[in-house]
């Protein structure tokens, strides 16, 4: 909850759990040209080496620890070059422009910038992304996009959504005391209160319908249109690069239902699959 906080403030953002000195700051397009912030590791001897692209999930950043451990410990103890990015709206990407979030679908886009930027070194072999919650679904939305592009490798998709009208309607509405999202709502709405309180124009926002109905403004699309460019299961029939959908059932945000909608939304596709665990 603190990182989540102080995340959501321009003083404070991915302030908590730095990055060693393997890791550098960098800034980098993404493919509509917004700047985004990451954090990129290369191993300095020139060795041939795949890649991994990490993606946090919503209120999120690259320095939040549950995407700053894993990605230290994929360049240092499994060898991978990494980078771990904050994608639009988020961490310090938010201070590099005032582009609007929309829930995975510019998101799915920062991925594969972010795929494009670390593929660009000519150690690097192959780029896989690992991305959580939203940015699962940015990851999945990527990957069907992309179709080998930029994401050579495969694709690690935990917890993420599968159909965003009924996602942000969730997360939109005060839970009962018996649903699994009614300790974390209050957290979700505090963190969306304070993120949008200091952003120009969308101060007046209190939920996440109007954040998105505002996205769809901010970028001069259609409501409907775009609810059906940021949900996963849009794409995950035609997704060329492998890519697997991980989802806990007792994920107390993101129901298991999301992962269940992608099962049904893909067909006979052999490059997606969908792993549900107990927790």
């Amino acid at each position: 909850v603190l990182p989540m906080s102080l995340d959501t403030q321009p003083a404070t953002a991915c302030k908590l759990y730095p990055y060693p000195r393997d890791f550098r700051s960098l800034t980098f397009p993404s493919l509509d040209g917004t700047p985004l912030a990451g954090r990129l590791a290369l191993h300095g001897d020139d060795k041939p080496r795949p890649g991994l692209v990490f993606c946090h999930g919503v209120f999120g950043s690259k320095n939040q620890d549950y995407i700053r451990s894993i990605a230290v410990k994929a360049f240092r103890d499994w060898d991978y070059n990494v980078l771990a990015l904050d994608t639009r709206g988020f961490g310090e990407s938010r201070y590099l422009s005032g582009a609007m979030v929309t829930g995975g679908w510019k998101e799915g886009e920062d991925v594969r910038a972010a795929a494009r930027y670390l593929g660009s070194f000519a150690q690097v072999t192959t780029v896989g992304v690992s991305g959580y919650s939203m940015g699962a679904a940015g990851s999945m939305i990527a990957a069907g996009m992309d179709g080998g592009e930029h994401i050579t490798g495969g694709v690690l998709a935990w917890n993420g959504t599968a159909e965003a009208r009924g996602m942000i309607s969730h997360i939109s509405k005060f839970p009962m005391p018996w649903q699994p999202f009614f300790l974390m709502y209050p957290v979700f709405k505090a963190c969306l209160v304070l993120k949008l309180r200091g952003w120009e124009g969308y101060s007046h926002l209190n939920d996440f319908t109007g954040m998105f109905t505002a996205a769809c403004e901010a970028y001069g699309t259609d409501e409907d249109e775009t609810y059906l460019k940021a949900s996963p299961a849009s794409y995950v029939a035609d997704i060329r690069i492998p890519t697997v959908h991980i989802h806990a059932k007792d994920d107390p945000i993101v129901p298991v239902r999301e992962a269940e909608l992608n099962l049904q939304a893909r067909g006979n596709n052999p490059n997606f699959e969908v792993w549900i665990l107990k927790r």
